[in-house]
């Protein structure tokens, strides 16, 4: 179990199979904006319910990143 205060900018974002998906851009009331991707960047927005815990100043998805990814909702890139 989670605290959603737990939950900020910047955090790195693993899927249940421990590999890393993307760091946190933003943060809603119901979902993280989460950019994938080392030169070629892509924003996706993941459900707070998908988050599965928060441990070392981490979230943890409940899926893996082919699960997850297969039917992404991309979102227009956030400026900084």
């Amino acid at each position: 179990m989670f605290n959603r205060s737990e939950i900020h900018k910047g955090m790195k974002v693993r899927g249940n199979d421990g590999h890393t998906i993307g760091r946190i851009i933003g943060v809603t009331e119901k979902e993280l904006l989460v950019e994938k991707g080392l030169f070629r960047h892509h924003d996706f927005a993941v459900s707070i319910d998908d988050v599965r815990e928060v441990i070392h100043g981490e979230v943890i998805l409940n899926h893996g990143r082919d699960s997850l990814f297969s039917a992404p909702r991309e979102v227009p890139p956030i400026h900084q």
